[in-house]
């Protein structure tokens, strides 16, 4: 495995800097600028291939990508009649950020194409297969990895992710003995899926203690009215002192939709709340639907949904959102029940609209009177979870369905490290070499769709780290162009050259900081394998 790593990080590392000053280099050869050289890989040169045109086409000893060297590129050069620095600011700023534009266009391409060639995943099909490994959970505990296929959980033979997933939701706090294969091996594991419980429209995790503590909160639901937040820990409900998901699950189902006094932790201080206990689902039609939002979660029978109910047959999956029952809005689960059983009782027939996930289609399905009557609900969810994330089956799509879906991941990759770039999270979120081969061997173990996706988000990455307004990167050197243009007078040598030392400082100091907190983060156990 780590032979193959290697391998992929060198083919990586080597094409998304190899298009990156392709970038630049046919952004010179358009601007009339003088190339004098486009080296593959760095280093030693080892061989030069051809000259064309001007230009030396050279191989170097380290095959990591390559370099552009323009005619006139030093600053003061601008008496070379063909190099950079004699060009008018507009044409030396599209030469610069061409390398950036180059490698977004590389990632586009690298999203779309996976589309066409393996297919996107399906995250309604989990393969039987593990796909990621959280960090500080049971399956890490027993050392399970990316790449680990499941063939046997106690005494049943697993053929389906969703078969998988099912048994281990069923039994929370109960131990299991799971067999696995991990290259061409059979291995024997014992592992206890622990509580995550909803509640209060908030996901109450028992992953890391024998405390819940809120992993999520959603928008419209009570925990969001009373403020209750990430990271609270819950202490009791109603008076009872709550240590492991059963107590919480029992206490809540003793209390039933009665007010209830609830003490939580919160960076140390003890917070009293008195809380309104709302429906968490609502089970009819052959799903079971999760408030607040009104989402399909799965089948009624908390299993998958039967392609025979009327769920089923209209095409409903995991995430689709209830919008209205004959007209009127849902807002809530106890609005759901009461219409529900005013319909039951006049013996009529009611109309769901559902929106289907991810896009702007809606569905209309028809529900019996028989349907509304043998409807189920709770004030509270439980499953029981290891701590990994299946691999999602992938399906192939069309040409253009690719081009839409790839263009619409582009976008949210995009927004996702405008994100991570600008918020306050920067040094937890972001990884360096270190996490880079980490993720690169996953990658790997899991196969060749997951090395291009992961390939495609660092080429996204690349350019957006490239336009960093630092001396240096690309983004350093937009902006002292940016400086020229509004002075309307260049900066001197010396000042570029003092820019350029300071980038380049900091530069280094970022890089020794970010592999330091790799290696912090893996020591510490905080990756996910």
């Amino acid at each position: 495995m780590f032979v193959e790593t290697t391998i992929a990080l060198i083919l990586i590392f080597g094409t998304l800097v190899l298009f990156h000053e392709l970038g630049h280099f046919l952004a010179a050869k358009i601007s009339g600028i003088r190339v004098e050289e486009f080296g593959f890989g760095w280093g030693p040169r080892l061989v030069t291939l051809f000259r064309r045109n001007g230009t030396e086409y050279t191989v170097h000893l380290l095959p990591l990508g390559g370099f552009v060297k323009l005619a006139g590129m030093e600053p003061g050069q601008v008496d070379v009649e063909d190099g950079f620095q004699a060009q008018p600011v507009r044409t030396r700023a599209f030469v610069v950020a061409s390398g950036p534009l180059m490698s977004l266009l590389l990632a586009v391409v690298a999203m779309v194409f996976v589309g066409v060639y393996w297919g996107f995943p399906n995250l309604n099909l989990p393969e039987n297969r593990v796909g990621q490994v959280y960090p500080r959970t049971e399956a890490q505990r027993i050392g399970l990895r990316a790449g680990d296929r499941i063939v046997r959980i106690d005494n049943m033979a697993i053929h389906r992710g969703r078969d998988m997933t099912d048994y281990i939701h069923d039994r929370p706090g109960r131990k299991l003995k799971i067999v696995i294969e991990r290259d061409g091996t059979r291995l024997v594991k014992e592992a206890t899926p622990q509580w995550v419980v909803t509640y209060l429209g908030a996901t109450w995790s028992f992953m890391l203690s024998e405390r819940a503590r809120v992993e999520s909160v959603r928008d419209g639901g009570e925990a969001e009215n009373r403020g209750i937040q990430v990271d609270d820990v819950l202490l009791s409900l109603n008076g009872r002192a709550i240590y492991g998901g059963r107590a919480m699950v029992e206490t809540i189902s003793e209390r039933g939709p009665r007010t209830t006094d609830m003490i939580l932790i919160r960076e140390g201080r003890q917070l009293q709340l008195t809380v309104n206990p709302d429906v968490q689902w609502v089970a009819f039609a052959g799903v079971k639907w999760s408030f607040p939002g009104g989402f399909v979660q799965t089948g009624a029978d908390g299993h998958e949904i039967d392609p025979a109910s009327v769920a089923g047959r209209a095409g409903l999956e995991s995430g689709d959102r209830l919008i209205s029952i004959d007209g009127r809005k849902i807002s809530d689960g106890e609005q759901v029940l009461k219409l529900l059983r005013a319909k039951s009782r006049a013996g009529q027939r009611i109309r769901l609209l559902v929106s289907k996930l991810g896009t702007s289609n809606l569905i209309s399905l028809s529900i019996s009177p028989e349907d509304c009557k043998s409807v189920r609900f709770g004030y509270c969810d439980a499953i029981g979870l290891l701590g990994f994330m299946p691999a999602p089956t992938l399906e192939k799509a069309g040409s253009g369905e690719s081009i839409a879906r790839g263009l619409k991941e582009f976008g949210q990759r995009a927004a996702y490290l405008l994100r991570v770039l600008t918020s306050k999270r920067i040094a937890q979120d972001v990884g360096g070499p270190v996490m880079i081969a980490k993720v690169t061997a996953s990658s790997v173990r899991l196969g060749a769709y997951y090395v291009v996706d992961m390939a495609a988000m660092l080429s996204l990455s690349l350019a957006f780290i490239n336009l960093i307004p630092i001396p240096v990167l690309d983004g350093g050197l937009l902006v002292m162009l940016l400086v020229e243009a509004i002075r309307r007078k260049r900066l001197s040598p010396e000042q570029v050259q003092a820019f350029t030392l300071a980038g380049f400082m900091t530069i280094v100091v970022l890089i020794v900081l970010i592999i330091y907190l790799d290696v912090f983060r893996i020591a510490q156990g905080l990756v996910p394998q």
